[in-house]
């Protein structure tokens, strides 16, 4: 959200006019407060010109949105899967195959959500549940379904993280 508004110095309007924004920082890849002189109101600038370089600036400020967003898990898993669907190789995988990744995602999902709740994101999951989540996976699967799990859900998790 973003605003212009006449300037202030020492209680009294000095008749500049600021533009003030909180938005990404690509340099400190996190968000900040901006603030921008746009002049001084007088014949060569006037309140619309002002409401007119807001826009601009505005619309400057909304293409550079960017940086790291926090993703849920739900919807990690979710964009993975139609990354993987959209982005295949050489030839799309066969049904089984996804049925299998599909099948594998959601028992990951399900087990997490159920210890840690829905809202989870994707950057708490770290090696301490991971392995936590493994130990319990390897008790319930054959040898070589956990192999398959491991590198399904590792293959997510990599995925995450780039």
């Amino acid at each position: 959200m973003s605003s212009i508004y006449k300037r202030k110095r020492n209680g009294k309007n000095d008749g500049y006019v600021m533009y003030s924004i909180y938005a990404y920082d690509p340099l400190k890849n996190k968000k900040r407060y901006f603030n921008i002189t746009l002049g001084k109101i007088g014949p060569a600038l006037t309140w619309d010109d002002c409401l007119k370089q807001k826009k601009e600036l505005d619309r400057v400020f909304d293409i550079k949105k960017g940086g790291k967003q926090e993703m849920q898990l739900n919807k990690a898993i979710t964009t993975y899967l139609k990354h993987k669907m959209i982005h295949f190789n050489i030839k799309p995988p066969k049904n089984s195959s996804i049925k299998l990744q599909n099948y594998h995602l959601d028992k990951f999902k399900e087990i997490i959500v159920k210890r840690y709740g829905s809202g989870i994101m994707m950057k708490h999951i770290d090696d301490h549940i991971l392995k936590w989540y493994y130990e319990i996976r390897e008790e319930k699967l054959k040898t070589s379904s956990f192999i398959v799990h491991k590198r399904i859900i590792n293959g997510f998790l990599g995925w995450t993280k780039d």
